[in-house]
Protein backbone atom coordinates (compact mmCIF):
# COMPACT_ATOMS: atom_id res chain seq x y z
CA UNK A 1 0.00 0.00 0.00
CA UNK A 2 0.86 3.62 -0.78
CA UNK A 3 0.02 7.31 -1.29
CA UNK A 4 1.94 9.94 -2.90
CA UNK A 5 1.76 14.16 -2.53
CA UNK A 6 1.79 16.74 -4.90
CA UNK A 7 1.95 20.19 -5.07
CA UNK A 8 2.18 20.62 -8.65
CA UNK A 9 -0.03 23.96 -9.14
CA UNK A 10 -1.55 22.82 -12.52
CA UNK A 11 -2.13 19.55 -11.40
CA UNK A 12 -3.56 20.96 -7.82
CA UNK A 13 -5.37 23.91 -9.52
CA UNK A 14 -7.32 21.91 -11.83
CA UNK A 15 -8.30 19.16 -9.79
CA UNK A 16 -9.69 21.55 -6.53
CA UNK A 17 -12.54 22.92 -7.91
CA UNK A 18 -15.33 20.20 -7.57
CA UNK A 19 -17.84 18.38 -9.00
CA UNK A 20 -15.57 17.00 -11.34
CA UNK A 21 -17.03 15.90 -15.11
CA UNK A 22 -15.40 12.35 -15.42
CA UNK A 23 -15.62 9.41 -18.01
CA UNK A 24 -15.50 5.98 -16.85
CA UNK A 25 -14.89 3.23 -18.25
CA UNK A 26 -17.83 0.47 -17.98
CA UNK A 27 -15.87 -2.74 -17.87
CA UNK A 28 -13.35 -1.38 -15.08
CA UNK A 29 -14.58 -4.32 -12.58
CA UNK A 30 -13.56 -6.97 -14.36
CA UNK A 31 -10.37 -5.96 -15.02
CA UNK A 32 -7.30 -6.98 -13.54
CA UNK A 33 -5.67 -3.32 -13.51
CA UNK A 34 -7.25 0.12 -12.99
CA UNK A 35 -6.26 3.86 -13.11
CA UNK A 36 -7.55 7.47 -12.22
CA UNK A 37 -6.35 9.85 -14.90
CA UNK A 38 -6.48 14.04 -14.58
CA UNK A 39 -6.18 17.01 -16.73
CA UNK A 40 -3.56 18.86 -15.39
CA UNK A 41 -3.94 21.71 -17.97
CA UNK A 42 -7.20 23.22 -17.70
CA UNK A 43 -8.25 25.24 -14.68
CA UNK A 44 -11.87 24.97 -14.70
CA UNK A 45 -14.53 24.86 -12.20
CA UNK A 46 -14.63 21.53 -12.64
CA UNK A 47 -11.87 19.55 -13.86
CA UNK A 48 -11.71 16.75 -15.96
CA UNK A 49 -10.84 12.86 -14.94
CA UNK A 50 -11.13 9.87 -15.86
CA UNK A 51 -11.58 6.45 -14.97
CA UNK A 52 -9.95 3.40 -16.68
CA UNK A 53 -9.89 -0.47 -16.91
CA UNK A 54 -7.82 -3.26 -18.68
CA UNK A 55 -6.00 -6.48 -18.21
CA UNK A 56 -2.26 -4.48 -18.22
CA UNK A 57 -1.57 -1.83 -16.14
CA UNK A 58 -0.79 0.29 -19.25
CA UNK A 59 -4.27 -0.30 -21.29
CA UNK A 60 -5.81 0.84 -17.90
CA UNK A 61 -3.31 3.94 -17.91
CA UNK A 62 -4.16 4.46 -21.83
CA UNK A 63 -8.13 3.90 -20.87
CA UNK A 64 -8.25 6.39 -18.16
CA UNK A 65 -6.27 8.98 -20.54
CA UNK A 66 -8.82 8.37 -23.52
CA UNK A 67 -11.92 8.99 -21.09
CA UNK A 68 -10.53 11.77 -19.37
CA UNK A 69 -10.02 13.57 -22.85
CA UNK A 70 -13.31 12.25 -23.34
CA UNK A 71 -14.86 13.53 -20.85
CA UNK A 72 -13.18 17.52 -21.50
CA UNK A 73 -9.66 16.98 -20.60
CA UNK A 74 -6.78 18.63 -22.91
CA UNK A 75 -3.60 17.27 -20.89
CA UNK A 76 -4.53 14.43 -19.09
CA UNK A 77 -2.41 12.27 -16.81
CA UNK A 78 -2.44 8.85 -15.16
CA UNK A 79 -2.00 9.45 -11.14
CA UNK A 80 -2.38 6.20 -9.80
CA UNK A 81 -2.72 2.85 -11.46
CA UNK A 82 -3.95 -0.24 -9.22
CA UNK A 83 -4.94 -4.04 -9.11
CA UNK A 84 -7.76 -3.74 -6.42
CA UNK A 85 -8.66 -0.26 -5.85
CA UNK A 86 -7.68 3.17 -6.62
CA UNK A 87 -8.71 6.84 -4.90
CA UNK A 88 -8.09 10.29 -5.54
CA UNK A 89 -8.19 13.45 -2.86
CA UNK A 90 -7.46 16.74 -2.98
CA UNK A 91 -8.46 19.61 -0.45
CA UNK A 92 -9.18 22.76 -3.09
CA UNK A 93 -5.77 24.94 -2.14
CA UNK A 94 -3.38 23.22 -3.93
CA UNK A 95 -2.90 19.45 -2.01
CA UNK A 96 -3.64 16.81 -3.51
CA UNK A 97 -3.03 12.82 -2.23
CA UNK A 98 -3.92 9.66 -4.01
CA UNK A 99 -3.91 5.93 -2.45
CA UNK A 100 -4.20 1.95 -4.24
CA UNK A 101 -5.19 -0.50 -1.88
CA UNK A 102 -7.21 -3.99 -1.54
CA UNK A 103 -9.99 -2.25 -0.53
CA UNK A 104 -11.71 0.97 -1.44
CA UNK A 105 -11.84 2.24 2.00
CA UNK A 106 -8.63 1.85 2.50
CA UNK A 107 -7.70 3.50 -0.99
CA UNK A 108 -9.68 6.55 0.06
CA UNK A 109 -8.03 6.29 3.67
CA UNK A 110 -4.65 6.38 2.22
CA UNK A 111 -5.65 9.42 -0.45
CA UNK A 112 -7.09 11.16 2.64
CA UNK A 113 -3.57 10.47 4.56
CA UNK A 114 -1.88 11.80 1.24
CA UNK A 115 -3.34 15.13 1.05
CA UNK A 116 -2.52 15.17 5.21
CA UNK A 117 -5.32 18.29 4.93
CA UNK A 118 -8.80 18.47 7.15
CA UNK A 119 -10.19 19.82 3.62
CA UNK A 120 -9.21 17.13 1.44
CA UNK A 121 -12.12 15.26 -0.27
CA UNK A 122 -12.36 12.19 -2.13
CA UNK A 123 -12.86 12.90 -5.92
CA UNK A 124 -12.66 9.95 -7.08
CA UNK A 125 -12.43 6.10 -6.23
CA UNK A 126 -13.03 2.96 -7.78
CA UNK A 127 -12.33 -0.58 -7.43
CA UNK A 128 -11.83 -3.63 -10.29
CA UNK A 129 -12.28 -6.24 -8.06
CA UNK A 130 -15.63 -6.81 -5.95
CA UNK A 131 -13.65 -4.57 -2.67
Amino acid sequence: MSFSRVSLAALIFAISLLPAPAAHADDTQDSKWGAIAIDTKKAEKAPYYGVGGDDTEDAASETAMKNCKEAGGEQCKTIVTYEACGALAVDGKGTAGWGKAPTKKDAEMQALSGCKEDACQIVVSDCNTGN
